[in-house]
């Protein structure tokens, strides 16, 4: 049987993003503010020249996080990550990227028509974005 080894990745990286979201919960004495249950990352395509994207209320993102594999297919079901800038708007280029919002919106893909995962840190998904006071 010809395997996908990005296949194999991406349940690697589900299990990490599952012990993540169980980390810190059953304690008593310690609470974790911010627990984080994502792991956002980008698909790279063959071309390997841009990231695979998907479209969210008129905007394009590179963004995911895992949420479930389907076992025996390899696919997989990502749901669609929001990129925002400093001011809570979906950021136009990366340098503008702040925060990754969670939405709702979901797509299937075949994983083995990838050849690379990217993964980014968790600290970015729901970040909270800075308080500008006025100098008035």
């Amino acid at each position: 049987m010809n395997t996908c080894c990005l296949c194999e990745e991406m349940k690697e990286l589900w299990k990490e993003q599952q012990m993540l979201s169980e980390f810190g919960k059953g304690f008593r004495f310690v609470h974790m503010p911010n627990p984080k249950d994502t792991i956002p990352f980008m698909l790279q395509t063959t071309d390997q020249s841009t990231p695979f994207t998907a479209m969210i209320d008129g905007h394009s993102t590179p963004y995911f996080r895992l949420e479930k594999i389907v076992e025996g297919s390899c696919c997989a079901q990502l749901s669609i990550l929001l990129p925002v800038d400093l001011k809570g708007q979906p950021a136009m280029t990366d340098q503008d990227l702040y925060a990754l919002r969670k939405t709702s919106q979901c797509i299937l893909v075949k994983i083995c028509g990838f050849c690379s995962i990217t993964p980014l840190p968790s600290e970015l998904v729901g970040r909270t974005l800075p308080v500008v006071e006025s100098k008035v």
